[in-house]
């Protein structure tokens, strides 16, 4: 089975991953998180009995709703899940490779997850970033693990909830594979690569609402992990901050709520070292 969590999604973009993922799978539950167009969302929904709407009546954050995806397929008996955004492009193939794949494979393999192609300039990435973290969207998740790490952490709302969730995983003693054979078109927010000295960074150019998050989440998985750096946690800081006063626009506004999501992410800090 795949999930699927809407928030305000673009119609046009489900109506075309909703029919790719009936060909290729039984069952769909889409999660959506009090999104203002429910009812076109319901429209677009009805010629597909496969799929499961389940309503939040507010933005409940994306960890909680993959959590209540995670627990439904467990109630009725799924292995695996593949977790996808609502934009996301699905391959005709994709479930086939990731089968093919899976065949042989030992039982820690936790996640199998794609290669993904900016939408915006086709440049090919990495979902699995490091050997302990890859991103949500287009991931086959052995629903036994996700058990086993307690899902995921439903303070962190939206940013870093599949990064601290992976990072989880290795650690239960779990791997995270790359099926390089499934190339998964994908956009992460406005982003696009530019060319420095030869070197290809994204700018990822998320909106200030996102940077509040990226702020506040990251200090903190890493607090919780055993991995927290001042030094380190300072340099990504300002490291940010370089990247968006030079590349992206808006600037005040995301500079303001990284301040305030820095902070945020520090009281949470001191609070779990109080105890």
């Amino acid at each position: 089975m795949a999930g699927i969590v809407t928030y305000n999604p673009d119609p046009d973009d489900l109506s075309k991953s909703v029919p790719a993922l009936a060909q290729q799978l039984d069952r769909l539950v889409i999660v959506d998180n009090g999104s203002d167009n429910l009812p076109i969302i319901r429209d677009v929904l009805k010629p597909f009995p496969q799929v499961f709407l389940i309503e939040n009546e507010k933005n409940e954050g994306i960890a909680k709703a993959l959590n209540q995806i995670f627990t439904w397929g467990r109630a009725h008996g799924y292995t695996w899940i593949l977790t996808l955004d609502d934009d996301s492009e699905i391959p005709p193939t994709m479930m086939k490779e990731y089968e093919d794949y899976l065949e042989g494979c030992a039982q820690n393999v936790g996640i199998v997850c794609p290669l993904l192609k900016n939408r915006r300039d086709k440049v090919v990435f990495h979902s699995k970033r490091s050997e302990d973290e890859c991103i949500t969207s287009g991931s086959l998740t052995r629903v036994a693990a996700w058990e086993v790490v307690g899902g995921f952490d439903e303070w962190l709302f939206i940013d870093g909830v599949d990064f601290d969730f992976s990072r989880r995983m290795v650690r239960a003693g779990y791997e995270i594979h790359e099926c390089t054979s499934v190339v998964m078109p994908h956009q992460i927010g406005q982003s696009r690569s530019i060319n420095v000295l030869g070197r290809h960074p994204i700018i990822w150019n998320h909106s200030a609402s996102r940077q509040f998050y990226i702020q506040r989440n990251s200090p903190y998985i890493d607090f919780k992990l055993g991995t927290y750096s001042p030094i380190k946690a300072r340099a990504r800081f300002l490291k940010d901050l370089v990247f968006i006063l030079i590349w992206e626009d808006e600037k005040w506004a995301k500079i303001s709520a990284m301040v305030r999501g820095w902070r945020a992410g520090m009281r949470k800090i001191r609070q779990m070292h109080s105890k």
